[in-house]
């Protein structure tokens, strides 16, 4: 996938969201599934549904002890939009970085610094000696520089008056990221910390939330590989390929999914027609979109109405087969829109 491929196929996702209603429940739902997938990257076990059943019950029994690890992220992820959507790229700098390491690895063992800079040196690699490692990031002395460089060049980049061509923004998010990874500035958590960068360079922008680890988990070995080509042989062919087609894909697997989960709710406002338009079971259709696992708390405090109006509403939603319950025994009453979670697990193999 070439560069003008990926910029049409980004122009289609900013089109596309600008006209359809509710985007933000959309936006909202792919961010939780960024989440899982960058996590799955780094070998997490936890999926979509725990996840949603996690924020909604703050419960981790019966899930994988990893569920955490992911709902961090969307901390992470949720912390740096609401900086870089209100200060723009100015607020995309090292000490925001910082606070994103810092989210992610809040629950990690104390015997390393989080939020801050590794102290000592690392290697990649399967072995535990160094001798037979695959790849040696920069020593710990030259980090701090290494970061300054790239805050000052790529993070904040802005083209000079004398400079005869401006470096796309796809391109300074590939470059973002690779640099960024081969400088592996943390002990642990870099490659979770580096994937948040490329939304939120898009966001600071003004360009929708744009999620690339659903194609980096696809092709891991490949992701990895052509890392590895920058970092080892400077050869830059491989990365560019892979971020155009990561890029083609997730826009074009956005708009998708958008489109059928909106016109999923309006097929269940449809079925629901005898309610009137502006009671809670005629909204949740919608609000289901970006909360397909949701207790009656989450319903009344996201709808603004109280709980009894809320757990009525749900209620005429299970009885219709909308909604299910989770595991009511474990759970209480948590609900699932189990054709939601369906449509966002699909991959696009799945779909052709």
């Amino acid at each position: 996938m070439g560069v003008a491929d990926a910029h049409a196929a980004l122009g289609r996702l900013q089109g596309a969201l600008k006209h359809i209603p509710n985007a933000d429940m959309v936006t909202r739902t792919l961010a939780r599934r960024e989440a899982v997938m960058s996590s799955q990257i780094e070998g997490t076990k936890s999926d979509l549904r725990q996840l949603l059943t996690y924020e909604a019950t703050h419960g981790t029994g019966g899930m994988p002890a990893d569920v955490k690890i992911t709902e961090r992220y969307v901390q992470a992820l949720q912390h740096g939009l609401e900086r870089v959507r209100t200060g723009g790229r100015a607020a995309l700098n090292l000490p925001l970085i910082h606070e994103l390491h810092a989210l992610l690895m809040q629950d990690e063992p104390a015997d390393f610094p989080i939020g801050a800079y590794r102290t000592d040196q690392v290697w990649i690699g399967s072995s535990p000696r160094i001798e037979d490692a695959t790849f040696i990031p920069a020593p710990p002395d030259k980090v701090q520089g290494c970061m300054d460089e790239m805050a000052a060049n790529i993070l904040q980049y802005a083209p000079r008056e004398d400079e005869q061509t401006v470096l796309p923004i796809l391109a300074q998010l590939a470059i973002a990221h690779a640099q960024f990874e081969t400088i592996h500035p943390y002990h642990d958590g870099n490659g979770r910390t580096g994937r948040l960068i490329p939304p939120l360079m898009l966001a600071a922008e003004g360009y929708p939330p744009l999620y690339l680890s659903g194609t980096l988990l696809r092709a891991k070995k490949e992701y990895y590989a052509a890392l590895a080509d920058i970092q080892l042989r400077g050869e830059w062919g491989p990365w560019r390929e892979l971020i155009g087609r990561a890029v083609v894909e997730s826009c074009d697997e956005s708009v998708s999914i958008a489109e059928d989960l909106l016109a999923l709710a309006e097929r269940w406002e449809q079925d629901l027609g005898k309610y009137r338009a502006d009671s809670a079971t005629r909204r949740l259709p919608r609000f289901l979109i970006g909360h397909p696992v949701l207790s009656v708390q989450q319903a009344a405090t996201g709808l603004g109405i109280s709980v009894p109006a809320a757990n009525a509403g749900l209620n005429n939603l299970l009885g219709t087969g909308i909604v299910s319950l989770v595991n009511e025994r474990q759970w209480g009453r948590v609900f699932q829109a189990k054709q939601v979670l369906q449509r966002i697990d699909q991959t696009p193999r799945a779909r052709r």
